[in-house]
């Protein structure tokens, strides 16, 4: 998906929901995922589903706690499975795509792993903290 597909269509959905805020925090997310595989599950897409998805409960309940909803529904992405690193010395220096810049994380190497990093709580927290 091209960066300009993407936009538009987080614009569009975070304009129906009336989170504008939530914008810039999960473009720059996203963008540190764009490093990972091919393969993998796409980061955007995922993030685009779980909001149209957002979208249309809201059809049924408009008093739904967004930003609860979502904080969960983010934590559980495959894309935390991976692990962003750098080897220096022969050591792995791992990097937290919620607190590294983006200019850092396009760079590391990348692996996967079974559980989530950062784990899922601290994903959650995230969310209630940027996502307002």
């Amino acid at each position: 998906m091209s960066n300009q597909h993407f936009n538009s269509n987080l614009d569009n959905v975070l304009t129906l929901l009336n989170k504008k805020a939530w914008a810039l925090p999960l473009t720059e997310l996203e963008q540190k995922f764009r490093v990972l595989p091919k393969d993998a599950t796409a980061f955007g897409d995922e993030l685009l589903n779980s909001l149209w998805s957002l979208h249309d409960a809201t059809k049924t309940d408009n008093e739904l706690p967004l930003t609860h909803l979502f904080a969960v529904r983010l934590s559980k992405f495959e894309a935390w499975t991976f692990r962003f690193f750098i080897s220096k010395n022969q050591v792995r220096h791992y990097l937290n795509p919620l607190t590294q810049d983006a200019s850092e994380v396009i760079h590391a190497e990348v692996s996967q792993s079974g559980t989530a990093f950062p784990a899922e709580d601290i994903i959650k927290r995230w969310a209630r903290d940027y996502l307002v």
